[in-house]
């Protein structure tokens, strides 16, 4: 059979099944010219994709991103009639065997939505296809550790249990990150091929400047967000550290108003940042009062407001005055 359908929240996953897919069937000379993607065509096109004659080059691949087949994307979905339903039916059994089709709907990660397996298209685009889902993995599946332990194989890298478990506890389920950050250690330790837990602490980044920043809401030894300050503000405009102050102050706020109320799982989930983060932060602000929180967001706002309109001379110094203000 020359269709497939994957779907699921694990688009990395889904992305390593196509370029398997891609290894095994093109050939490298022709792979540019034979590989198509194309974003949720109208049905009119799409019939012409399946009904594409065999090139002389080789097998084809059509990618087909169905998402907004099966989602609303700002209010609109593209809809099939019964008519069309059933040319595409016809059409799919009659897909020439050099052309592969491999249809494509990565649902949202960190939303409630799920393809509809009841509805006609769905029904009639799995009825020819090879289809798989790709769940998105939970940190305590076995199968996640495994798939961890395999990428790092493929890096041609090597770490023991208790370092891929580090590794995972720190950056969470998402293997997108997990990938750039296994290629990160890779080059930083060369020639060596054994990572400890030392080289994830040392190389991965868990968000930008999450921690960092933190560390400039809620310190409270004034030398210590001085020192802090003066090495983010050789890196950043004024107004851009405000700007992921304020992103990361929300996510504060948010622990803060719900750390009693949520696991560490939910407060994970809601803010889609890995649970370890969630943790160490969480640990951070919890001799922090609300209060503090709330007064830091009112005094950033009124700073940007400042530097943005031309009311302060200089911007560093609004910024650094907010930030020492502390709980007064």
């Amino acid at each position: 059979m020359t269709i497939y359908f994957f779907h699921g929240k694990e688009e990395f996953r889904i992305s390593k099944e196509v370029e398997k897919l891609k290894t095994q069937l093109l050939d490298d000379a022709f792979k540019s010219m034979n590989f198509r993607i194309f974003y949720s065509p109208q049905p009119e096109e799409l019939l012409e994709i399946c009904n594409t004659a065999p090139l002389m080059f080789g097998n084809i691949i059509s990618l087909i991103h169905c998402e907004n087949y099966f989602f609303k994307t700002k209010n609109k979905k593209v809809e099939f009639s019964d008519e069309q339903i059933k040319s595409l039916d016809f059409a799919l059994k009659n897909v020439s065997d050099s052309n592969t089709i491999i249809f494509v709907c990565n649902n949202p990660r960190g939303e409630d939505k799920k393809v509809d397996a009841r509805g006609k298209l769905f029904k009639t685009i799995a009825g020819s296809s090879n289809i798989k889902e790709f769940a998105e993995f939970r940190d305590y599946d076995k199968e996640f550790t495994a798939f961890v332990s395999s990428l790092i194989k493929e890096k041609e890298l090597s770490a023991d249990t208790k370092t891929i478990a580090h590794l995972t506890e720190r950056l969470g389920v998402n293997l997108r990150l997990i990938d750039s950050e296994l290629e990160k250690i890779k080059t930083a330790i060369y020639p060596k091929k054994k990572f400890t837990i030392e080289d994830i602490n040392t190389y991965c980044a868990l968000t930008e400047d999450v921690f960092e920043l933190a560390d400039l809401i809620v310190g409270v030894d004034k030398n210590a967000v001085m020192k802090q300050f003066s090495a983010v503000i050789e890196k950043r405009h004024p107004l851009e550290i405000i700007a992921l102050l304020h992103t990361n102050l929300h996510k504060l706020l948010y622990l803060k108003t719900y750390e009693r109320e949520k696991s560490t799982k939910a407060l994970s989930d809601a803010l889609r940042i890995p649970e370890y983060p969630v943790k160490l932060l969480l640990e951070k602000i919890k001799n922090v009062p609300l209060t503090r929180l709330s007064d830091l967001k009112h005094n950033l706002i009124d700073a940007e407001f400042k530097i943005k309109t031309g009311k302060t001379q200089n911007p560093e110094y609004m910024l650094e005055s907010v930030l020492l203000r502390g709980d007064d």
